[in-house]
């Protein structure tokens, strides 16, 4: 039987995740300026709380977000950014699918085993509402293909 095709996903930036991003950094920044302090380590506050911010920043400018994901039922993803690159990968089973919320964990095939998985957050802004429907379905009902049995006797 011939497997449905993989979905075709154009993501954009998300303005709840920028907004959430926002409020953490201004949160972070009034409790940091309440804290006694030397001034030190409200300089290290500070500079810590621009890195966050700044790296944010590259995923709501859309820089960071991928600019094109195909996802199979056979928890297979190709990924392509921005600049044309485009790396073929495993979804992995720490993956999460919720309602509002789901992240894809996956690893580049070819990757070393210590190099960390790569994560992609996808919000309900991310994508259009059927897209983000399909998507959820893909990753919780999608399973790796079965390894190859061979036939006759088994060696034991």
């Amino acid at each position: 039987m011939k497997p449905p095709p993989r979905l075709r996903l154009l993501p954009r930036p998300s303005r709840i995740g920028c907004a959430a991003l926002a409020a953490a950094c201004t949160t972070t920044s009034i409790l940091l300026a309440l804290l006694p302090l030397p001034f030190a380590g409200h300089l290290a506050g500070a500079a810590a709380i621009v890195a966050v911010l700044t790296s944010g920043l590259w995923r709501c400018t859309g820089r960071g977000v991928p600019a094109l994901l195909h996802v199979g039922i056979d928890r297979r993803i190709t990924v392509t950014d921005r600049d044309g690159r485009s790396r073929d990968g495993s979804i992995l089973d720490d993956s999460y699918v919720g309602a509002r919320l789901t992240t894809i964990v996956w690893r580049a095939d070819g990757e070393p085993w210590w190099r960390p998985a790569r994560a992609i957050l996808v919000l309900p802004d991310t994508l259009p509402a059927d897209d983000f429907r399909q998507l959820r379905v893909a990753l919780r009902y999608g399973r790796a293909p079965a390894p190859e049995q061979t036939s006759g006797v088994a060696a034991g």
